[in-house]
């Protein structure tokens, strides 16, 4: 009767340490589907300043893909950290698992409200090659080999607007990034992004060109706020 009892439990507690090893490798495949998905395939992303006002005000949610790597006039792209302090390896396999475990809503390096803080979500304005100067926040670009200047909304296929705030009388120009500068060529793999409000905005005027290494993603849609929402492809 006791050999019974035993080999009874032994046989219910084999089935339920089954049961638990196959639950908690459903568990990280789930996890590990979710981190291919919004690594590889889509993310959304939130922007936490008015740069690219108004069409994206602060704080609107966007879909971008990494897969997705358009690199054409009016585009709008997700770029690396350009300004960014180095971790050792030790805390980047922490905020790794950290990350995976928590599908990247917590890091180790950075809080859960500052996550977004250090991507750029900017306008590819000119590409490579491009002869481009600015006057008044408006950029006017000559494409390679061509011989005549246009502004950067008539080289676009798709319209975008931008935010332009005129400047007191007495406003000091030194002051903020500027709105205008003298014209010069972008190198063979030189991109110049802009934030659409020109005004205040950290862009290719602050931190000069960006390459194509640069960039993260492309940007699928806008869907938050709801009366916001755009499409980008």
């Amino acid at each position: 009767m006791n050999k019974k009892l035993f080999e009874l439990s032994y046989s219910v507690r084999k089935d339920f340490e089954k049961k638990i090893f196959f639950a908690f490798f459903f568990v990280i495949c789930i996890f590990a589907a979710i981190n291919i998905l919004i690594n590889f395939v889509v993310f959304p992303v939130r922007t936490v300043s008015a740069s690219m006002e108004p069409d994206c005000p602060g704080n609107s949610c966007i879909l971008f893909s990494p897969l997705k790597q358009n690199v054409e006039r009016g585009s709008v792209v997700l770029l690396e950290p350009l300004l960014h302090s180095e971790n050792s390896a030790a805390v980047k396999l922490a905020d790794c698992l950290v990350r995976f475990f928590t599908a990247q809503q917590f890091s180790v390096v950075s809080s859960r409200k500052n996550m977004g803080a250090n991507r750029l979500v900017r306008r590819i304005i000119a590409l490579p090659g491009d002869t481009v100067y600015m006057r008044d926040y408006v950029m006017y670009i000559k494409p390679k080999g061509e011989s005549f200047f246009l502004t950067e909304f008539e080289l676009v296929e798709k319209p975008y607007n931008v935010s332009i705030n005129a400047a007191p009388s007495l406003w000091d120009s030194s002051i903020g990034v500027c709105g205008s500068f003298e014209q010069f060529t972008l190198g063979e793999h030189e991109y110049f992004v802009l934030g659409d409000y020109r005004n205040s905005c950290v862009d290719s005027r602050f931190f000069g060109t960006v390459t194509e290494k640069d960039f993260k993603a492309g940007a699928l849609i806008s869907y938050f706020p709801l009366n916001k929402i755009k499409v980008y492809f």
